[in-house]
C-alpha cells in the first residue's frame, strides 16, 4: 500500500490517495486505509504512472536494450515504443528479433513498431531490407504492436504500391508518420493513406496544421532535434490529449547528463505547460494511442507501474515500481543485469575493403580555376540542412576542402556489400580546422560517414572503423586521437553506460581541440546521410537533394 498525492491523469486532478497493490496489479484506490501487508508513506510526495516513451530508437543511445535500460528506468521511464530501424538497417529481421531478446532481461518494457522504411529509401544502400512479407512475418512476433515510422512519404502520396501494400497489412495496428514540412494537399493525402501520427514538426504551424487534420502530435526532445521550446506553446487543455512527449534519438552521454522523459517533463513544466498535461503526454496519451490498456493510469485493474517523485517541477524519480516490484529507488537501478549475446553474428557488419586516399578524391576535368558547388549546410541543434552554394577553388585538378571557409569534405563510404561506392560532396558548419571524424552510426543504413579537412586522415579513419567493427573515431596528423568501438551492427556498445560516457567525454574533448564548434557532433554527422529530412543530405551515392527525392550534381557551374 502506496499513500502519498496520486496524479490522477483521468480527472486531471491531485489529491491525497492511498494505492493498493497485489502482485503485478493496482487493485486498490481511495482516501480510506484498509488492510495491507505492506504499507509505504510517502508524506509529500507524489506518486505517478510509470513514463511511457511513444518513440525512441535505443540504438541511438549507443547501449544495448539491458543496458539503456539502466539508465532510463530509475528515471521514471517504465515503458518504450522502440523502432528498431537502426539495427534493421543493418541485420534485418534478425536484428529486429535481438533487440526484443535482449530487452526481456530487464525490467523495462519495450514494445516493437515494425521498421516501415528499410531501407528508407531507394538512394542508399543499405544491409538489409523489409518488404510487405517481412512486415506480415514481424507482425506475428511477440511485443510487436504497430507499424513504425513511414518515412517514404513521396511514395505513399504518389500512391506506390509496395508502400500501400505495407500500410494495408497494418490496418488493424497504429501506423507512424513521419512529415517533416509536409502541409496542404500533400499532408491530406498522406494522412488519407492511413497515417496516425507525426514527430517531425519543427514549426507551431506545422504542429497545429497536423493537429487540425487528426493526426496525433509527437514533440520530440533528444540529442540533435529539441523540438519542444518551439512546439509546447501549442499545448492547450483544450488540444493536450493529443500530443505526446517522446525522444527520438538521444546520445547516452545526454541521457545520463539531462535524463530522459523526466528531463521532457522538467522543460515542458518551466515553459508553463500545466504538469499534469505533461504528465499526461507521457503516460494516459501514449498508452491510449497504442492501445496499452493495462499501462498508462494508476486505476484498479491496471499494471502496478509507479513513479514516486519529489515534486511536480523537477519530477527526481525517488522510487520506480514495474509490475508492482521495486526496479529502482533514489536513482539506483536494482535488478542485475548480465551480459549475455548468443548470436555473435551481430558483431561481423563491416562489410569493405580498405579505402585509399585516391578512392575518396573528388577529381575535375574542366578548365575553371574556381566552381560553384552544392554545399550540406548543418543547422545547429537540428537533423535538417540548408543547401547553400559555395565557390570553390580548383587545385591540381582537384576539390577539396577550404577550412578557411569552414567547407570541409565529407564521405558516404557503403559498408554492407562490399560495393566500394563512396559518394562525395562537401558540407558547411562543423568549425573542424584539422583531421578528421567518423562514424558508422548514418542513418538510416548505418554505411561510414567521414568528414574532414584531409584525404589521408579520412582514409585513416574509415579504415580504423572497419578494423574494430564500427564505432565511432578522431584522427588528426595521421594519428587515433580517440575512438569508441560499437561492434554489435557497428550501431552499439556492450558496455555500461558509464563507461561510454567516459570514453564519449575524452573523444568529444579531442574533437573540440579540432575546432569543432557543435554540441553533439557525432549525433550531428549521423544524419547528414539521411535522406528522407529536407534540405541536401549524402548517401553512398552522392548527393540528394530530399525535396525532389533524387539525387543532384555537386557542381553547379
Amino acid at each position: 500500500m502506496l499513500h502519498g498525492n496520486l496524479v490522477n491523469v483521468y480527472t486531471g486532478t491531485i489529491s491525497e490517495s492511498y494505492v493498493g497493490i497485489k502482485g503485478k496489479m493496482v487493485t486498490y484506490l481511495g482516501k480510506n486505509l484498509i488492510p495491507s501487508r505492506e504499507r509505504m508513506e510517502l508524506g509529500s510526495r507524489y506518486i505517478l504512472p510509470g513514463y511511457i516513451d511513444a518513440h525512441i530508437h535505443i540504438e541511438s543511445s549507443m547501449m544495448v536494450p539491458s543496458q539503456y535500460a539502466r539508465v532510463v528506468v530509475p528515471r521514471g521511464t517504465t515503458c518504450v515504443i522502440a523502432d528498431p530501424h537502426e539495427i534493421a538497417n543493418v541485420k534485418g529481421i534478425d536484428g529486429i528479433k535481438f533487440m526484443i531478446r535482449d530487452s526481456k532481461r530487464t525490467p523495462l518494457r519495450v514494445y516493437v513498431v515494425i521498421p516501415s522504411c528499410v531501407p528508407a529509401t531507394h538512394l542508399e544502400t543499405s544491409g538489409s531490407s523489409i518488404g510487405v512479407d517481412e512486415i506480415k512475418k514481424l507482425r506475428r512476433l511477440d511485443r510487436v504492436i504497430g507499424l513504425g515510422e513511414f518515412m517514404d512519404f513521396p511514395g505513399v502520396i504518389a500512391g506506390r504500391k509496395e508502400d500501400i501494400e505495407k500500410i494495408r497489412a497494418c490496418q488493424k495496428i497504429p501506423i507512424d508518420g513521419h512529415a517533416p514540412g509536409l502541409r496542404g494537399l500533400d499532408l491530406c493525402a498522406y494522412i488519407s493513406a492511413g497515417i496516425f501520427s507525426d514527430h517531425e514538426s519543427t514549426t507551431k504551424e506545422e504542429a497545429l496544421e497536423k493537429l487540425s487534420l487528426g493526426m496525433w502530435i509527437m514533440i520530440r526532445e533528444g540529442s540533435a532535434s529539441r523540438n519542444l521550446k518551439d512546439l509546447i506553446g501549442i499545448v492547450s487543455k483544450e488540444n493536450s490529449r493529443r500530443f505526446m512527449l517522446v525522444i527520438d534519438d538521444k546520445h547516452v552521454a545526454d541521457l545520463i547528463a539531462e535524463g530522459d522523459l523526466d528531463y521532457s517533463l522538467r522543460k515542458a513544466v518551466g515553459e508553463g505547460l500545466d504538469p499534469v498535461d505533461a504528465i499526461r503526454m507521457v503516460t494516459l496519451n501514449p498508452a491510449e494511442y497504442y492501445g496499452l490498456r493495462k499501462l498508462g493510469g494508476v486505476s484498479p485493474g491496471k499494471s502496478a507501474d509507479l513513479v514516486v517523485v519529489n515534486n511536480l517541477k523537477d519530477f527526481v524519480a525517488e522510487l520506480v515500481m514495474v509490475d508492482g516490484k521495486i526496479v529502482a529507488k533514489d536513482g539506483q537501478y536494482l535488478p542485475e543485469v548480465r551480459e549475455s549475446f548468443d548470436d555473435r553474428s551481430i558483431f561481423k557488419t563491416m562489410n569493405l575493403g580498405e579505402v585509399a586516399p585516391e578512392d575518396i578524391a573528388i577529381k575535375y576535368d574542366g578548365r575553371e580555376r574556381v566552381v560553384t558547388i552544392r554545399v550540406i549546410g548543418v543547422v545547429g541543434g537540428q537533423i535538417y540542412t540548408k543547401e547553400l552554394r559555395q565557390d570553390l577553388e580548383v587545385k591540381d585538378g582537384m576539390l577539396a576542402s577550404d577550412i578557411d571557409h569552414d567547407v570541409l569534405k565529407i564521405c558516404v563510404v557503403e559498408r554492407h556489400k562490399r560495393s566500394g561506392r563512396i559518394g562525395k560532396g562537401f558540407v558547411k558548419g562543423f568549425g573542424i580546422k584539422e583531421g578528421t571524424i567518423a562514424s558508422s552510426i548514418a542513418h538510416d543504413s548505418h554505411n561510414i560517414v567521414v568528414v574532414g579537412t584531409n584525404d589521408k586522415d579520412m582514409c585513416i579513419a574509415v579504415n580504423r572503423l572497419r578494423k574494430m567493427g564500427g564505432g565511432i573515431v578522431a584522427v588528426n596528423s595521421e594519428k587515433i586521437l580517440g575512438e569508441l568501438p560499437l561492434p554489435v551492427a557497428g550501431l552499439m556498445s556492450t558496455w555500461k553506460a558509464e563507461n561510454i560516457v567516459e570514453n564519449l567525454k575524452k573523444l568529444h574533448e579531442e574533437v573540440d581541440r579540432l575546432g569543432c564548434n557543435l554540441e553533439a557532433p557525432y549525433m550531428t554527422i549521423s544524419f547528414l546521410s539521411l535522406p528522407v529530412i529536407p534540405e541536401l543530405k549524402i548517401t553512398d551515392y552522392g548527393l540528394v537533394d530530399v525535396g525532389k527525392f533524387d539525387f543532384v550534381d555537386l557542381i553547379v557551374s
